[in-house]
């Protein structure tokens, strides 16, 4: 009876510890994966752009692109936003990342004469 417990209990620590990999790596894929969504991402950046003044209007592509920076590569999002500087409207233009909601890019929009 002894060595068919020995046998037995050698054979646990194995299998629980691959049992544990699989369901941890099958989890990291479940939910490692996740995205923010576009409406989140820009409630976030509207939110930042408040900060330092008064936002009249922005906008977000709902699809995400591929971008690729160097050799990372993510998912993305395009989008702008307009606020007020010195009581004159300003565009920008961002990308934010689609995992973390983080600025790739933000650049400043010159507007035409005629605008």
């Amino acid at each position: 009876m002894n060595d068919s417990n020995n046998s037995l209990n050698s054979w646990l620590l194995p299998v629980t510890l691959g049992a544990s990999g699989v369901v941890g790596f099958l989890a990291g894929k479940l939910f490692g994966q996740r995205r923010i969504s576009a409406d989140q991402i820009l409630k976030m950046i509207r939110d930042d752009f408040k900060r330092e003044g008064e936002v009249t209007g922005s906008w977000i592509n709902q699809r995400r692109i591929p971008y690729q920076r160097f050799a990372v590569k993510t998912e993305a999002y395009e989008g702008g936003v307009t606020r007020l500087e010195d009581d004159q409207p300003v565009d920008y233009q961002f990308i934010a990342d689609a995992k973390t909601g983080s600025l790739l890019s933000l650049k400043r929009v010159e507007r035409s004469l005629n605008n």
